[in-house]
């Protein structure tokens, strides 16, 4: 349902998407909220057929979350996204916020979008389409903080490492990014998730990662 200019959804918090603890996976927060975006922009006329029917689709660049608390099996989730600006002349930002059945917040989250060229897959700047507009909400926010670039040491030791299979690719022909969480997630050890919980994260898509590719976590 929509309310205003915010897409809103409840979910159940179901036994595939929790942890050995009934948790609700960190990957399971990152579905939910592209799956909202991805209707979004279907009932705001920019969702990935009506992009594709023009030679675009959508990619997301950047996202950052955080985790106030992990709902258990069987729990609802309560969340609501909209799109609140462009920055840099480049990135359509979205936010989001979750809730628990009691109203309590679970976790806020911004994110950034591109959109790329279809064929040529290349990044083409909101300048060069303007008949894509949506709802600006500026001064509405979920998580007031900035999606910068992310510095990366050279080295590292291999934590995680994966071919890009069957599996791992979407609509877009690339890595989903979910995918990504689940390798972020692997590469810490287990004993942590026995005792911790994730309390945040970052992520940049910088290059796409397509079939036959190997991505690894260092």
């Amino acid at each position: 349902m929509t309310q205003a200019f915010k897409f809103q959804r409840t979910f159940s918090v179901n036994t595939y998407d929790c942890d050995f603890e009934g948790r609700w996976k960190p990957t399971a927060f990152f579905q939910v909220m592209s799956e909202s975006a991805a209707n979004h922009a279907d009932l705001l006329g920019v969702g990935y057929k009506a992009m594709l029917e023009v030679g675009y689709f959508w990619v997301l660049s950047r996202f950052k979350v955080r985790f106030l608390k992990y709902p258990q099996m069987g729990d609802l989730v309560h969340l609501k996204t909209w799109p609140k600006t462009i920055q840099q002349k480049l990135f359509y930002v979205r936010d989001y916020e979750l809730f628990d059945q009691s109203e309590e917040p679970v976790a806020l989250a911004t994110s950034a979008w591109l959109v790329l060229d279809a064929n040529a897959r290349r990044l083409v700047p909101p300048a060069s389409l303007p008949g894509l507009t949506l709802p600006a909400n500026p001064e509405t926010f979920a998580l007031d903080e900035p999606l910068g670039k992310l510095k990366i040491d050279d080295g590292g030791e291999v934590k995680v490492g994966q071919k890009a299979s069957y599996s791992a690719i979407d609509l877009v022909g690339h890595v989903n990014n979910t995918r990504y969480i689940d390798l972020i997630c692997d590469s810490v050890d287990f004993a942590h998730y026995q005792t911790q919980e994730l309390d945040s994260l970052q992520i940049n898509f910088d290059k796409e990662v397509r079939h036959g590719e190997e991505v690894e976590v260092r």
